[in-house]
């Protein structure tokens, strides 16, 4: 998820801001680059995408 008008991404797992120009992990899901602050974020993700974009998606509709 990328942060309105700025070069800062969203890491979906544990909520921190990381620079995408110096992002070391990425992940694609669905068409959708997703970037984190870790390696163990990027895995977290990538062992269970819908449960970090879910939490997401609810939260943005409260």
């Amino acid at each position: 998820m990328q942060m309105k008008g700025s070069g800062t991404r969203f890491d979906p797992v544990c909520d921190m801001n990381v620079t995408e120009r110096d992002v070391t992990y990425k992940s694609d899901y669905k068409g959708i680059a997703y970037y984190f602050c870790s390696y163990e974020c990027m895995k977290k993700f990538q062992d269970n995408p819908e449960k970090y974009l879910s939490f997401h998606e609810k939260e943005a509709k409260v």
